[in-house]
């Protein structure tokens, strides 16, 4: 079993329907911990928010070990936290500013249409 799928195994058995098929990829779990986080940030489910941002942390910290892992958490799921308000006024809180820094054009990129929210979020 790969690293990503058995340490997401141990964090999110209650959705591991979505990536522990034999056709799932690193996307379909991203897919869905996207759906999650903002639903987590809603219900202010601190714990499953914890999982969820030391899950992607931990992704975006393979880069030297897998491109593969790194480039999904960066496309697949910090591009999207800008997609919703609530996630968005979370973002300073719970992704550390050396990921910020990285990800900051691809955040840019996401709300080209809407430079005020992006200034907001600097």
């Amino acid at each position: 079993m790969s690293t990503w799928r058995s340490k997401a195994l141990e964090l999110f058995y209650d959705i591991r329907f979505t990536f522990l098929y034999r056709d799932a990829s690193i996307y379909s779990l991203i897919f869905e911990l996207r759906r999650k986080v903002v639903q987590s940030h809603k219900d202010n489910d601190i714990e499953y928010l914890d999982k969820i941002y030391n899950y992607a942390e931990w992704c975006f910290n393979q880069e030297k070990r897998s491109y593969y892992i790194w480039n999904a958490i960066c496309v697949g799921f910090y591009e999207h936290l800008v997609e919703d308000e609530i996630v968005r006024h979370a973002i300073p809180y719970r992704i550390r500013p050396y990921i910020f820094e990285q990800v900051q054009p691809l955040l840019k990129w996401r709300l080209e249409k809407n430079e005020e929210v992006y200034k907001e979020l600097l």
